[in-house]
């Protein structure tokens, strides 16, 4: 059985690490198989955006061009998701950032001519869900550049327990 740090700490949060807890409940209770950690491996580079803009990408038919605000500045990012448009509140990832599952950091790539500084994300593309037919459109609130982290659950630890 799988069971999220998170949702366990919820009901009671005895302030160790997870390497710790699940020590307590090897000897006490039920043996923890496993210590994952699933999502990013580092919340540093994952942002709240706001699309400014999106148009036609001129050389492809199917990417779109987005102005997006990252809370530090505005961006050029290309998106091929057929939902992208101006307004919208995004998750993006930033030059740097290491998305689920990736060897190495998200870079400024040079997609048909035009340059993308970052990425709009699907909800695959954060491993929250299966869904990637297009980005994942956030509830309006917080504000452009406020951390990822603080608005979804983008890591979790989970403890697979021996039942």
């Amino acid at each position: 059985m799988r069971v999220p740090l998170g949702w366990l700490c919820e009901y009671c949060d005895p302030g160790l690490g997870p390497e710790e807890i699940a020590e307590l409940l090897s000897m006490r209770a039920v043996e923890v198989e496993r210590v994952n950690r699933i999502g990013v491996p580092s919340g540093e580079g994952f942002v709240v955006g706001r699309v400014v803009s999106a148009g036609q990408h001129p050389n492809a038919d199917r990417l779109r061009v987005c102005e997006v605000d990252d809370g530090d500045n505005v961006r050029m990012i290309v998106c091929g998701a057929p939902n992208v448009a101006a307004g919208q509140t995004v998750a993006v990832a930033l030059p740097g950032a290491l998305l689920p599952g990736a060897e190495k950091p998200l870079g400024v790539a040079k997609l048909r001519g035009v340059e993308s500084r970052g990425m709009i994300l699907s909800a695959t593309g954060l491993a929250l869900g299966t869904d990637s037919s297009g980005i994942m459109e956030l509830d309006e609130g917080p504000a452009p550049g406020t951390p990822l982290a603080e608005v979804l659950p983008i890591s979790e630890t989970v403890l697979e327990l021996e039942v």
